[in-house]
């Protein structure tokens, strides 16, 4: 099934980046077969192909030691965009010091110089590109499309492995965004769409995921489970000024179960938490915590 799927689909795009001549030439003619081959000179070219192409790469091939832009600065570049992050970068060096320090900086993998087996740097350019799909298919089915949160069902599946014995203490945080509806029947369901995934990202910034899980529990609800804060106050808090800064009239209310009891089924964290988020009547309080 796997090779006819393979057959039956366009050639994947690979970007061989590297400035001499005679090394491109030769990737090029050893991936030609099985991809769509481009080449760059030098990390500049190889970064405004990059951010310019009409159709998205599926692997990168990255020299290390190049003139304007070095392939450690290509790497560093793409690992902090939020599109290009996605690419594999397979890094061609013969240092092995370098071969630590790009690993560190995001690499998938690296092929040795010279290249002297044509067959070990293909089976290694299918593999990674193989295991970088097959980690999109998995993203696109337990995440959230517009907010890159996880699912519920996929959420609650992840809390369900959390050891009950943990002595970490840890909070559920339900988190509604009210005004929305306003916004798209005013301007648009762009506008709404926009304010969740902005309200998504200033979450995923006062709870990163070393510290936290994040679902879109329903369309305007965030559900939070994270390690013990002494001031999750002040966490919502900076999320209505981010949202305030963003649109008028859209509120953030959080409805909180703190230090939650491990022994019981972590759907009904949520239970409280939504709660203690419904019992917010007043406009100027944010949150709310379960007793």
């Amino acid at each position: 099934m796997n090779s006819f799927i393979q057959s039956s689909r366009k050639l994947r795009k690979v970007l061989v980046v590297d400035d001499e001549p005679i090394n491109r030439e030769l990737l090029q003619a050893i991936l030609a077969l099985n991809y769509d081959v481009d080449a760059a000179e030098n990390g500049s070219i190889a970064m405004e192909k990059l951010r310019t192409a009409e159709e998205p790469y599926s692997l990168i091939l990255l020299d290390l030691l190049m003139p304007q832009k070095s392939g450690f600065q290509v790497l560093e570049e793409c690992k902090s965009d939020e599109t290009l992050k996605k690419i594999p970068i397979i890094v061609m060096t013969s240092e092995k010091s370098a071969e630590v320090r790009s690993i560190r900086l995001g690499a998938s993998d690296f092929i040795p110089k010279p290249y002297r087996m044509p067959e070990v740097i293909l089976a290694r350019c299918e593999r990674i590109v193989e295991l970088s799909e097959e980690r999109a298919l998995i993203r696109s089915i337990e995440k959230d499309k517009l907010t890159d949160l996880y699912k519920r069902d996929f959420f609650f599946a992840y809390l369900s492995r959390l050891p009950k014995d943990s002595r970490t203490p840890i909070d559920a945080f339900a988190v509604k965004i009210d005004g929305c509806h306003h916004l798209s029947d005013s301007r648009g369901t762009h506008s709404k769409d926009v304010v969740i995934k902005k309200a998504a990202q200033f979450l995923l910034k006062e709870f990163p995921e070393n510290r936290g899980l994040a679902c879109r529990a329903d369309e305007t609800v965030f559900f939070v489970c994270g390690r013990h804060i002494n001031d999750p106050a002040a966490a919502f808090e900076n999320i209505q000024r981010e949202l305030d800064a963003l649109s008028a009239g859209v509120r953030i209310r959080a409805g909180i179960y703190s230090r939650v009891n491990k022994a019981e089924p972590c759907e009904l964290w949520f239970d409280c938490a939504a709660a203690a988020c419904g019992s917010i009547m007043d406009n100027s309080q944010i949150t709310a915590f379960f007793k």
